[in-house]
């Protein structure tokens, strides 16, 4: 009996390449949906729990490629201090150095930054807003085209706009929030969403959402100034 509980756990524990990441599995997401061209996966709050230099991590199942559109759904509830915070990392399948990096701070300052790191610049905050950064109920999205480079929204507007990082192909999803083992917890309930769309833009009307947005939030500030004018 204790021989079979033993094959059991050996057999259920996922192989972890990195000893310092802990891998998604079963238990720690739900709702997953993959399909040829999509994948949906929502991280419960306890992500933002982990430690910077033991990251929850989620692999993809498939080969993203380079064009892709990646929306996120905050629906955390932060711990009520000014630095609670939930770093979500896109990385290149190793050993690339490359990624792109978010952070998304608490009710108490909603602060938000953007950041790439490759091998030839560093690492390099592109975006950073230390207040009324992100919006509750507003997807952010990140995506990457080959000849549009790398886009980034806040929820209401496109704060990165069409930067070259010579490609990028996503692997994984890292997702943590405490800077060491003796910080304070950053989430205690809620969870964030991942739905991330790939393949040949021509193919998908939602490779041009970014830019829709944009759009959407410049047509209503014209309308409302128009009937400011009106009333005036």
């Amino acid at each position: 009996m204790l021989m079979a509980v033993v094959i059991s756990v050996l057999l259920l524990t996922p192989l972890i390449p990195n000893v310092n990441a802990q891998i998604a599995t079963p238990q720690s997401i739900y709702k997953t949906i993959k399909a040829r061209d999509t994948e949906k996966f929502v991280i419960p709050f306890n992500a933002s729990n982990y430690e910077r230099n033991k990251p929850l991590i989620y692999n993809f199942s498939g080969s993203i490629g380079q064009n892709w559109i990646l929306t996120l759904q905050n629906n955390l509830d932060y711990a009520y201090r000014q630095d609670a915070k939930t770093v979500i990392k896109l990385l290149e399948p190793a050993p690339s150095e490359k990624f792109i990096e978010i952070a998304m701070f608490g009710n108490q300052s909603k602060g938000f930054w953007a950041a790439v790191n490759t091998k030839d610049s560093g690492y390099v905050r592109v975006y950073s807003k230390d207040k009324d950064g992100w919006f509750s109920g507003q997807p952010i999205i990140i995506a990457h085209a080959n000849n549009q480079g790398l886009t980034i929204t806040d929820g209401k507007r496109i704060v990165v706009d069409k930067l070259s990082v010579n490609g990028f192909t996503p692997s994984s999803v890292a997702i943590y929030g405490k800077d060491d083992s003796e910080s304070p917890i950053n989430a205690y309930a809620g969870n964030i969403s991942f739905d991330m769309v790939f393949g040949n833009p021509a193919d998908s009307p939602i490779f041009y959402l970014p830019l829709g947005m944009l759009v959407g939030v410049g047509g209503l500030l014209i309308a409302l100034l128009a009937f400011k004018r009106r009333n005036a």
